[in-house]
This record gives structure tokens, C-alpha cells and sequence, in this order.
């Protein structure tokens, strides 16, 4: 016999009543499950036990009542009577009511939150494919907008800005498309695609101080891959920076002496 019921019950029927208040059901249902669980075979006399059933008895009258709950058991079609009862010495029954009604009810989120995540891909790739439309049809700010509407809704996922990106690049809209690949690689920086897309904006921009910057940024990311280096010497041959183009025009050789574009810019920088 107990004078007090466990602490494993006091807590969790604590907890129960606090969640069931705040509208946290499923976490609710799950303490009150744990509480009747630990609560079953305990033999608890006098105030101890009338107070632990009186919490019991509330939590269900509580359950009854929430309109949530109730919305749930209509539509299983049971309207009428209590949806949960509590007898003394029926908490093994109830905690598996109750773990039924809450899986059930888990069940019912997955679905809503899969429904909503599906609905939400069809509206980007609606908002998508109108915008790419709009470009292709010449009406470049309906366009722009829309996509910009993407890059600022889904912009927090990979791969999206520099989508539009490359998007607004081949409608040669190349300060927005600088521009996204900008917040890209703030993002992302270990997004390749956020490099090479920003280095072909400023090159057409004639940005040469940006793309340099990219450039040695990418360099820095993913390491002296000798393909880099010889772009960034093409760069600065564009620039008409000479000098910075031979020394990396020679980096990328001595590193891959393979690379024939590269041995052939540093032969016409050496004439």
C-alpha cells in the first residue's frame, strides 16, 4: 500500500492537463497514457488514491470537451455519448484508448502536413513554369516577377535561387540573376552552380572586380582545381590584367599538366 502515488504518475498527469490546456493533444493523450501505465497495479490508499482518480476523471471530462476531439470522433461518425470513459481499475483499457485515439490522430497530421507539402510543389512549379513562360514570351517583367515570387518564398531551399538564376541569365536579365546567385552563395556556399552562374552574370556586366572575387571565393571553397585557375586567367586576359593571367594560367598547368588551354594562354602571354 501507498500513502502516495508514484512520482512517474504525479508528473505525467501534471503534464497531461498542461498540454491538453495549451492544445498540445497528442502530447496530452501520450502522458496520460504514461500515467495510467505506471498508475496500473499500484495500490494507493486513502486521499492519495481519490485525488489520483479525481485528476483522471477531469482529464477525460477535459478530453470530452475539447472541440478538436470532438471534431475528430464525428468524423468517424460517433456522435453521441462521451467518446472517452474512466472507471476505477480500468487504466490498462483507457491508456490504450487513448494511445489509439493519438496514433490515430498522428496518422491525421502526417496526412495534412503530406496534402499540404504536395499543394504547396504543385503552387512552385505553377509559379515556376508561368514565369519561365513569360520570359520565353518576351514579357520580361511579368516574368521576373513571378520567379522572383519563387526566389523569395522557396529561396531558403537549395538549388532554387541559382535556378532562377540561370533562369534570368538566358533571358539576359543579368544584374537579378547576379543578384540571386549572390544570396545563393551566402546560403549555400558549397553550391557550384551559384559560382559559375555568378561569374557568367558579371562577365557579361563586364563586373571583372566581382568575378575576380567569386572566383578566388570558389577557390577558397572547393580548393586550387586547376579548371578555376585557368578561368580565373582568362579572366584577368579579359580584364587585360596580364600579369595575374599568367600566374594563374601557369597554377592551373603546373597543377594539371595536362590541360592544354592552359599551356597555350601561357605561350600567347609570353609572346
Amino acid at each position: 500500500m501507498r500513502m502516495t502515488a508514484p512520482k512517474a504518475v504525479r508528473d505525467n498527469i501534471a503534464r497531461s492537463r498542461a498540454y491538453l490546456a495549451r492544445g498540445y493533444l497528442t502530447r496530452a493523450l501520450e502522458a496520460m497514457e504514461k500515467a495510467l501505465r505506471a498508475y496500473e497495479g499500484t495500490l494507493l490508499i486513502g486521499q492519495a488514491r481519490f485525488e489520483t482518480e479525481v485528476h483522471i476523471h477531469e482529464f477525460v471530462s477535459d478530453l470530452n470537451r475539447n472541440h478538436v476531439v470532438r471534431k475528430f470522433f464525428e468524423t468517424r461518425k460517433v456522435l453521441s455519448g462521451p467518446d472517452v470513459t474512466y472507471a476505477p481499475g480500468d487504466e490498462l483499457p483507457l491508456a490504450e484508448r487513448l494511445e489509439s485515439i493519438r496514433h490515430a490522430m498522428l496518422e491525421e497530421e502526417r496526412a495534412r502536413a503530406a496534402e499540404q507539402a504536395q499543394k504547396i510543389l504543385m503552387r512552385k512549379a505553377e509559379l515556376t513554369g508561368n514565369g519561365q513562360a513569360r520570359l520565353d514570351a518576351g514579357d520580361l517583367p511579368r516574368g521576373r516577377a513571378l520567379l522572383r515570387r519563387v526566389a523569395d518564398e522557396w529561396g531558403h531551399e537549395a538549388g532554387v535561387l541559382s535556378d532562377i538564376g540561370q533562369r534570368f541569365l538566358r533571358a539576359r536579365l543579368f544584374y537579378e540573376a547576379a543578384e540571386l546567385f549572390e544570396s545563393a552563395l551566402e546560403r549555400f556556399p558549397g553550391e557550384a552552380r551559384a559560382y559559375s552562374g555568378a561569374v557568367a552574370a558579371y562577365l557579361e556586366l563586364r563586373e571583372y572586380p566581382k568575378a575576380e572575387i567569386v572566383y578566388l571565393r570558389a577557390l577558397r571553397q572547393f580548393g586550387s582545381h586547376p579548371r578555376t585557375m585557368l578561368n580565373l586567367a582568362k579572366l584577368y586576359m579579359e580584364w587585360r590584367k596580364r600579369d595575374k593571367a599568367y600566374e594563374y594560367a601557369n597554377r592551373a598547368w603546373q597543377s594539371d599538366p595536362s590541360l592544354t588551354e592552359a599551356r597555350e594562354l601561357l605561350s600567347r602571354l609570353s609572346r
